[in-house]
């Protein structure tokens, strides 16, 4: 299903918020029309999908375009995020300094320090957008050392998420690995333990060539399997 523009509910969203700025748009119009403008605020945004789908790019298009509305981005590393990438998604130069003076990276090497880490984020200045890239990759790694305690820690930073992204009224962006089920779905890592606590599930899927395909499994105010089609490019997501 893909969805025709939703601009009266679009306005409805950002005219209730206090600043102006209820969803933030990703600059992507096809993805901004299916979230109904952007990423919902005060809530927790999953995205999910197979290596080379799109998550990072989407995660660092999101801080890029966070940044152009004058907040502070928090980035949880993980997985090695590249300057690189970050770099083509930006104009010129003085866009990608503006970008990186309003980003905070943080790079855990252990679950036991995410959580740390994830404690202490929401405390920064003028913080709009927390973005963890990816949530389960120590998470998986703590679950073959000590499975229930892993288990519960997860269940606490989701939680950490989800009281501070209302509570600081910001947005909070995660990305996931993803495995596939007896049925053939693929399906995020912890979809069973955490999914009541994420409003918004978006999974991507790669088509032919640059073209990805973004399928909203989870969303307050969209059907389940609406989704969009957009491309792959140097430039980010188009």
């Amino acid at each position: 299903m893909t969805l025709s523009s939703p601009s009266d509910t679009i306005n409805t969203w950002q005219e209730s918020s206090v600043d102006g700025l209820q969803v933030l748009p990703l600059d992507c119009v096809s993805l901004d029309q299916l979230l109904l403008g952007g990423l919902e605020r005060g809530v927790i945004t999953k995205v999910y999908g197979e290596a080379g789908s799109g998550k990072t790019t989407m995660c660092l298009q999101a801080a890029r375009e966070c940044v152009k509305k004058d907040f502070q981005v928090v980035f949880l590393d993980t997985e090695g995020v590249s300057v690189k990438r970050l770099r083509q998604l930006c104009a010129s130069q003085e866009m990608m300094q503006t970008v990186l003076d309003h980003m905070k990276f943080f790079s855990p090497t252990s679950f036991a320090e995410q959580e740390e880490v994830l404690k202490e984020v929401f405390h920064h200045e003028h913080v709009g957008l927390v973005i963890v890239d990816t949530m389960n990759l120590l998470y998986r790694l703590a679950l073959e050392d000590e499975f229930d305690s892993a288990r519960r820690g997860f269940i606490r930073q989701m939680s950490t998420l989800q009281l501070n992204a209302r509570l600081h009224n910001a947005w909070v962006l995660i990305a996931e690995q993803v495995y596939t089920d007896k049925k053939g779905v693929i399906q995020p890592f912890t979809h069973k333990d955490t999914g009541h606590m994420v409003k918004t599930m978006l999974r991507l899927d790669k088509l032919q060539g640059a073209r990805r395909k973004a399928v909203i499994t989870k969303h307050r105010c969209q059907p389940e399997g609406a989704s969009a089609v957009f491309s792959l490019s140097q430039g980010g997501l188009e």
